[in-house]
């Protein structure tokens, strides 16, 4: 098969990460090209088996330019795979000028009517499936698991969220709670986004400098949850977070809003409002160990669920079923 993915994000977040593991797995036995802004800041992730075009129109909806660069492209390939609503978008209004198979991943729960136009629709999880009018394919991604991470806890009851720095993210609320917990913790929180500024000075104004961390974008995001007591996550709004996914490999206890694929996922004790956190989190301080038991117990049989492999055969299954459906 020959498959280009579209993207118009350069930042590297959870979504981008699905694009990059997706391609350099199934560039080993496939022709593979991905459609990216110029100076996209992960292209350096992506294997040398996939071919990198950089569009330098700007990304407008109905920039006549932007489409007859991704369309020089585009109609080259079998499989045109899209993901986010802006190049789904563009991508559907190319598919009525030529013939190709349009995939596109629709990764969160918030409007979208884009992709209750396109015919192949992957959702990231149930929920999301829902917010689409036709019936899609729900497939989970998969986390590779990371080999002989060993656990270096500090003494300090620590804690970590990951994701970008936006508002739907929750990170705010997140500092509110924590800042009302009466004993010694850190709270880590790994991304890079537009809200920093305003996250710094909230952080400022609860004295807070000392135990709320804003650590920017980091690689080694499992070994940052194997040596956290605690996950949180505290978005508004998710699809199928792949922190959440990190986190039933390597966290030792996870609590969460209960947003999107999230409550497909983790147990109903485990979910709570965001005004629920702080008396959660101290609940969890004082029996610590009872909770981790508990915990795992519960989640230790979904570490085989979210399994890379499975996955992305799942992920070709679908694009050739699509092939198959097409010469039908």
């Amino acid at each position: 098969m020959k498959i280009c993915y579209f993207s118009c994000s350069s930042i590297y977040g959870g979504v981008e990460k699905i694009v990059v593991d997706s391609l350099n797995e199934i560039s080993k036995n496939h022709e593979c090209a991905l459609i990216v802004p110029f100076g996209c800041r992960y292209k350096d992730k992506l294997s040398s088996n996939v071919k990198i075009i950089e569009y330098k129109s700007y990304d407008k909806r109905y920039n006549p330019f932007l489409y007859l660069e991704v369309l020089k492209v585009i109609k080259n390939y079998d499989i045109v795979h899209t993901h986010g609503a802006k190049a789904t978008q563009i991508t559907y209004l190319l598919n009525k000028i030529i013939p190709f198979i349009h995939v596109a991943t629709k990764h969160n729960t918030r409007k979208g009517k884009i992709f209750n136009k396109v015919k192949n629709v992957i959702s990231v999880s149930s929920e999301v499936a829902k917010t689409i009018t036709h019936t899609s394919k729900v497939l989970y991604f998969g986390i590779k698991k990371t080999l002989n991470l060993e656990s270096k806890k500090n003494n300090i009851f620590t804690m970590i969220a990951v994701g970008r720095l936006d508002p739907i993210k929750g990170f705010d609320r997140l500092i509110d709670q924590v800042s009302k917990l009466d004993f010694d913790f850190v709270l880590n929180i790994i991304g890079e986004g537009s809200q920093k500024a305003k996250l710094e000075e909230l952080i400022s104004s609860k004295n807070l400098e000392k135990k709320v961390l804003l650590l920017g974008f980091k690689d080694d995001i499992p070994q940052y949850l194997v040596n956290s007591h605690l996950q949180v996550i505290s978005s508004l709004t998710e699809g199928l977070p792949l922190t959440l996914l990190e986190g039933i490999l390597n966290s030792s206890l996870i609590i969460s809003t209960p947003v999107g694929g999230i409550v497909e996922v983790l147990d109903a004790d485990y979910l709570l409002k965001i005004e629920e956190f702080s008396n959660k989190i101290t609940d969890i301080y004082k029996d610590y160990e009872k909770y981790c038991e508990d915990f795992k117990s519960k989640h230790e049989h979904l570490k085989q669920k979210f399994d890379f492999d499975d996955y992305s055969k799942n992920l070709l299954k679908y694009y050739e079923g699509c092939i198959n459906a097409k010469t039908l």
